[in-house]
């Protein structure tokens, strides 16, 4: 299932992404199993959702973007955010891909900030070692059902235990 399911998938060129700017209406930690704030404790399954005042749609940084807890936590004021030209207009939620934070008033740490190559980058580590670890995983069960196998064999022309 790892190897299937998690194999990369293609990630949008810097050409394709729009540049969005815009002040912060607000900020919600959802899970994106069922989308609610029940289960957004859960870093692994949430997502920080973005809305712009004066825009329409949602902005989404997914938990499997690298500084997640920095964009979740001490982004404020404004951003510019990079998305995916094909998503505008969906209706869904859309994955930032680059994020930049404007916040006059954060003067004793720097302002977030997470480039496009960084996205990339993590999400395809990310990526890999999920593939390499269903490599283990179906290498495992290849060898345990051989062994299986093999028990099964032995056992048929044994005798039934005595009760």
């Amino acid at each position: 299932m790892f190897v299937v399911f998690w194999w990369p998938s293609d990630y949008p060129a810097e050409s394709d992404l729009v540049k969005v700017s815009g002040e912060i209406a607000s900020v919600v930690v959802r899970d994106d199993i069922f989308n609610t704030r029940a289960g957004a404790m859960m870093p692994g399954l949430a997502s920080t959702y973005f809305t712009l005042k004066g825009m329409d749609g949602e902005f989404r940084y997914p938990s499997t973007h690298p500084k997640y807890f920095l964009v979740r936590d001490r982004t404020a004021v404004a951003i510019d955010v990079w998305v995916d030209g094909a998503e505008m207009g969906s209706g869904r939620p859309m994955v930032i891909w680059q994020i930049r934070e404007h916040n006059p008033y954060n003067y004793p740490i720097e302002e977030t900030s997470v480039s496009h190559a960084e996205v990339i980058e993590w999400r395809i580590r990310i990526d890999r070692s999920m593939v390499e670890g269903g490599y283990w995983l179906l290498g495992i069960s290849v060898a345990l059902a051989l062994v299986g196998v093999g028990v099964r064999r032995w056992n048929r022309g044994r005798p039934p235990p005595i009760s």
